[in-house]
């Protein structure tokens, strides 16, 4: 069964909220990493062309 326009959205509403209560000050690298993926993850379901334009860029060499 497929989410709706509306789940999809009201999930990544929720990971969001969820990550701002949590507060970044006790979160490992690993997991503040690991959720904002969760999130990216969230807005490419709910927009395609972003998970596609996304996969032209590559990160920053340090």
């Amino acid at each position: 069964m497929c989410s709706t326009h509306g789940e999809r959205l009201a999930r990544l509403t929720q990971a969001i909220d969820d990550l701002a209560a949590d507060g970044l000050v006790g979160l490992s690298p690993e997991t503040l990493v690991e959720r904002v993926a969760g999130i990216w993850s969230l807005v490419e379901g709910i927009d395609p062309e972003i998970a596609r334009r996304r996969t032209r860029y590559s990160p920053p060499e340090c």
